[in-house]
Parts: structure tokens; C-alpha cells; sequence
């Protein structure tokens, strides 16, 4: 009897035995089975990027694809893929991988800097600022997502805003040369060539020393009035480049006449106009030297090359109605006048030297009158008047 039992239990066993998994052991199973495909999927992703790195774009593609394919809810995988199809310019399809990306793992910043970096590239300036916008508020330590909102506020038109944000922004990112690099351009885009240029100094102080930073510090400094500083910078900028080029030469001529060593100024101007006849530029140069100088026969040559090379530049008129001013031409100074009368855009020279030759007039009627208080002042006419004269024109032409 005993023996029947126990051979009834032990079948019992047998047939327990072979009904099959339980509902956990499956559940345990499966369990199993999806920890080894995400560790697989990220073994593939990890070769993956590393294939990214080297450059193998599609080794890289097909890696990442079959990491998805083992797992398909990790957005990092999706954000890869986004950035290999992105550097294969494959624009639509690397949107809708960072879209994905975003989807799957929200928390990520870098899928909304590279859906701003495709927006940017559509042109659309609002959607792009939006998406770096986003990446800020997830990660604020990345100096690339503020340079890029800012740079789309710019690209918006919206500079004070940039300003604004950069601003906010600037003890975190305080030695980073490329933001304050990008503040000085701002500034130097409103025309606040001071400030610009201190921020500039600012970024070649962080580290940014190139040519390109040198150029922009030596035009900021030139327009600023700095000619000293600007002369510092022309002589690095010499250093850098072996030579300067003819425009930074001007600049350098220029700023040697506003410190007072005219001379030196107008020799370069001399030079590059013997070596460039054509730069017209080089004879505006020269010609506001002269008239520094007072040498009012050169400064009617400038004038009268100038009209050749560009019969619409202003300081062509302007020079030789000066120098026939001084030189008590009238005729000369009245055929120009007659030119002038009839352009609205040369009004404000039109004016300047018409109030030129009346002083002119007066003064020779004072020599001629014994008991006429005599004022040579009215007869001058400056520079900076006569600049201010010209609409729509910088008579520096410096970049």
C-alpha cells in the first residue's frame, strides 16, 4: 500500500512537471530576455558612436538601426541617429529622429539644440529659438544653446534681447571667449564700437587670438576713436598675417594723422595710391590728409581723381570745392555748386560749400573795406562738418 502511494505521489510530480511553465516563470522569462537585448542594443550604440566619431557615417547608420530594432524606446539611440542622418544631410529624416528622441526621453536637452539647428537651417529664426530655448531650461551648463539663442534674437533683429540674455548669462559663462566674442559683435552691429571693443579685448583675452578677432578689435578701436589702441592692433595683426592688407594699411595710414604724425599717414596714403591708382578709397585718404595739411593743391588732385574713377562719390565735388575756395577759383567753385544744385542726395555738401564761397566773399570784400571787422572763421570749413555733410556716405570707408 505504502508503495502505491508513493508511486502515485511521484507520478504526480512527473505530470506537475510537465505542464509547462508558470505565469511568473514566463513573466521571468521575458523579463530575462529584455534586460539582454538593451544590453546588446547598448553595446551597438556604444560601437555605434564610436563609428560616428571616426567618421563611418553608414557603418554607423546600420549599428544604431539595430540597436533600435533590439530596443526601441531609448531616445540617446534616436538622438544618434539623428546626428549621423544630420551629417549625411538628410534633413527630414534627422527631424523626425530627434523628434523621436525628444519623445522617448524628454529629460534630453541635445535632440531640441539639433531640431533648433534644423530650423535655423529652414530659415524658420522663431521655431529655432524656441527649440534652443528649451535645451537652455534642460541643461543651462552648455554654452553652445545660449550662443545659439542669442545668435537667432540676432538673426530675428531682436540684438537687445540677445544682449539681455547673454548679459543674464555672463558669470556662468565669464571665461568663455566665444560668448563674449559674440557680444562684441552684437555691439558692433548696433554701432557701439566701445563697447564692442571692449568685449572683443575681452574674448582675445580668454583665449580667442586669431586673425579674425584681430581685424574686428582693429575696426571696432579705429571707429571708437581709439587710433592709438587701433595702431596696437594693426601692429598684431601684423605679426599674424606677415602683411597687412591695403584696407588695414588705410587704417593704419589714418590713424598715424589722427595721432599727429601726418606725415607718416600721408606717405602710406601716397604709397597705395601710387601702387593702386584705382582704390578710390586710397584718394579719399589722401585727400582728407591734405586737407589736415592744408595742402589744398593736392587735396584739388584728389578731388579731380576721385570724379574719374567714381563721377558718385561725393568727395570728389566736395575736395575740389575746397581747394577752388581756397585757391579763390570762383568759377571753378560755381561750375561745381551748378552740379550740386539739382541732387538732393549732395544737398548737405551743396550747403557747405555754398556757405564756403560766401565766406569767401566776405573776406576778400573785408580786404577790400578798410574799416570791415574781418572773421577768416566763417570761411573754414572742417572735416568733421563736412563729413557729417555727406548722407548716406562713410568717408572712411573702413571696415
Amino acid at each position: 500500500m505504502k508503495k502505491c502511494l508513493v508511486l502515485a505521489g511521484f507520478i504526480t510530480i512527473i505530470c506537475s512537471s510537465c505542464s509547462g511553465p508558470t505565469k511568473a516563470g514566463k513573466e521571468a522569462r521575458v523579463n530575462a530576455h529584455r534586460r539582454m537585448d538593451i544590453v546588446n542594443a547598448d553595446l551597438a550604440a556604444q560601437q555605434a558612436k564610436q563609428q560616428f566619431e571616426v567618421g563611418q557615417l553608414d557603418a554607423a547608420e546600420k549599428t544604431i538601426d539595430a540597436a533600435i530594432a533590439r530596443f526601441n524606446e531609448n531616445g540617446s539611440y534616436y538622438l544618434l541617429r539623428g546626428r549621423i542622418l544630420l551629417e549625411q544631410h538628410q534633413l527630414d529624416a534627422s527631424y523626425a529622429a530627434f523628434q523621436q528622441a525628444v519623445t522617448y526621453s524628454p529629460e534630453l536637452s541635445e535632440p531640441h539644440y539639433f531640431l533648433g539647428v534644423l530650423h535655423q537651417r529652414w530659415a524658420e529664426d522663431n521655431k529655432a529659438l524656441k527649440e534652443y530655448i528649451l535645451a537652455m531650461e534642460l541643461d543651462s551648463s552648455h554654452p553652445q544653446y545660449l550662443l545659439a539663442a542669442a545668435e537667432s534674437y540676432v538673426a530675428l533683429g531682436k540684438q537687445n534681447e540677445a544682449i539681455k540674455l547673454l548679459q543674464n548669462a555672463s558669470q556662468e559663462f565669464q571665461h568663455q571667449p566665444t560668448v563674449a566674442s559674440l557680444m562684441g559683435h552684437i555691439h558692433l552691429s548696433q554701432g557701439n564700437h566701445e563697447e564692442a571693443t571692449r568685449w572683443l579685448e575681452d574674448s582675445r583675452m580668454l583665449g580667442n587670438d586669431h586673425i579674425g578677432i584681430s581685424t574686428t578689435i582693429a575696426s571696432a578701436q579705429f571707429h571708437a576713436k581709439k587710433y592709438g589702441d587701433c595702431l596696437i592692433t594693426l601692429a598684431r595683426l601684423e605679426d599674424q598675417t606677415g602683411e597687412l592688407s591695403t584696407v588695414f594699411q588705410r587704417m593704419r595710414g589714418k590713424c598715424l594723422a589722427s595721432t599727429g604724425r601726418v606725415i607718416q599717414g600721408r606717405d602710406i596714403c601716397l604709397r597705395i595710391t601710387r601702387e593702386t591708382p584705382d582704390d578710390v578709397g586710397a584718394w579719399k585718404d589722401l585727400g582728407y590728409i591734405a586737407w589736415d595739411m592744408g595742402d589744398y593743391e593736392r587735396l584739388g588732385r584728389c578731388g579731380t581723381k576721385i570724379t574719374h574713377l567714381d563721377a558718385n562719390a561725393i568727395e570728389g565735388q566736395l575736395f575740389q570745392g575746397i581747394a577752388a575756395v581756397h585757391s579763390g577759383n570762383m568759377e571753378v567753385m560755381q561750375d561745381i555748386l551748378s552740379k550740386l544744385k539739382s541732387d538732393n542726395d549732395t544737398i548737405g555738401i551743396h550747403v557747405l560749400l555754398e556757405n564756403a564761397l560766401k565766406s569767401a566773399k566776405l573776406r576778400t570784400e573785408t580786404v577790400n573795406t578798410p574799416n570791415m571787422p574781418s572773421n577768416s572763421a566763417e570761411g573754414s570749413v572742417d572735416q568733421q562738418t563736412a563729413k557729417l555733410a555727406i548722407v548716406g556716405t562713410d568717408s572712411n570707408e573702413t571696415p
